[in-house]
């Protein structure tokens, strides 16, 4: 009995001893140095979420077209084409459609300062003179354009009553009488161009500063896939030329040009109403560049735009201000240049005495809130 008892638990022991064994042989040893789970999330904390950045495509506008067609065809001209005609003629009509953006965009800056901005500006001046003339008797001084101003220290409130109502809702619908609500469309507005601002300054680091010289046209592009696309490794010394003074450049100056002459405009809109509507009307003149790429390119052309990828603003992002708060700048930036532009910069009323808010609360009524 006591043989029959020793029997079951020796092979059991032994059952037990070769399941141990089977599982120390799955087990995967740890060598001194080897690191450990515990230690890899330990080591893995301090480098926590660093998201690196892959390559990406180039913007879907006219600019990013032309760059496209540029990189592009320069290349297929260089190693070799079965079409170099109708790619030689790609690049230029590219870039023939840029000096045709620039072009309108011209024109039509000059047409509004000329046609609206001037004669609003003149407008408005004529408006406060007046005001200036009334509410200061006797105590007025000219500014460099001509127009009277008060003297600190002369006004006479009750003269505002002397003035017909029509007279004192015009004067009282200068945007300057309102400067915050004037500042919060200024600020609208500078958003509307900073969004373009960004992009050009953000491309024009990635293909002129990320993106390495290269020598010759065979080495710039690294990846060639109908359906993943080119990957741009290296831009020519002569690509990069064309890229930036020719084509970032011109954009540039033409947007802060924009920026400044809509900010003229708006502060010299008679009419809160027609201020903000002024200021959603400019709007087209900043993405008149995408509406001329969705009309103007061939599907091809878009396909070739969609597919070219160029190195990423930051190869990496760590975790921390920068990465996290970076973009805020922008904002900071756009609230910054509406403030001084409304209480500094603003030159439509040289010497404005900010003596309208007063008068006109008092005297003009409002309307309810809701």
């Amino acid at each position: 009995l006591q043989r029959h008892r020793r029997g079951p638990r020796s092979a059991c022991s032994v059952s037990f001893t070769a399941a141990a064994m089977a599982l120390e042989a799955q087990t995967p040893k740890i060598e001194e140095g080897d690191i450990t789970e515990s230690e890899d999330c330990e080591e893995g904390s301090s480098e926590e979420d660093v998201v690196p950045h892959e390559y990406e495509p180039v913007e879907e506008s006219v600019y990013g077209w032309a760059v496209s067609m540029i990189i592009r065809d320069f290349v297929w001209l260089r190693v070799g084409t079965s079409v170099p005609g109708q790619r030689a003629a790609r690049v230029f009509d590219a870039i023939l459609l840029v000096v045709g953006l620039l072009g309108l965009q011209i024109f039509l800056l000059l047409a509004v300062s000329r046609l609206l901005s001037g004669p609003a500006v003149y407008a408005i001046r004529e408006t406060y003179s007046a005001y200036e003339e009334l509410m200061y008797p006797n105590h007025t001084q000219l500014t460099v354009n001509g127009f009277k101003r008060g003297i600190p220290g002369h006004l006479v409130e009750e003269r505002f009553l002397l003035m017909s109502n029509s007279t004192a809702h015009e004067v009282c619908e200068i945007p300057l009488s309102h400067p915050w609500y004037l500042m919060a469309v200024i600020f609208i507005w500078t958003l509307t161009c900073q969004v373009e601002l960004r992009n050009i300054f953000e491309t024009s680091v990635r293909l002129l500063w990320k993106t390495p010289t290269v020598p010759s046209e065979v080495d710039v592009l690294g990846r060639m896939d109908e359906e993943q696309g080119a990957r741009v490794e290296g831009l020519t010394l002569a690509m990069k030329l064309v890229v930036g003074p020719l084509l970032q450049l011109p954009r540039a100056l033409m947007l802060v040009t924009l920026l400044y002459l809509g900010c003229r405009w708006l502060t010299a809109t008679l009419g809160l109403g027609d201020v903000l509507l002024n200021g959603l009307a400019l709007e087209f003149l900043v993405v008149l560049k995408d509406m001329l790429y969705s009309v103007c390119s061939s599907h091809r052309a878009r396909v070739d735009t969609q597919r070219l990828y160029i190195k990423p603003f930051r190869d990496v992002s760590v975790p921390g201000v920068a990465t996290f708060f970076g973009g805020k700048i922008w904002g900071i930036l756009a609230a910054l240049w509406a403030f001084t532009y409304v209480f500094y910069l603003q030159s439509v009323l040289p010497d404005y005495r900010w003596d309208l808010r007063e008068p006109c609360t008092k005297n003009i009524p409002m309307g309810p809130l809701f």
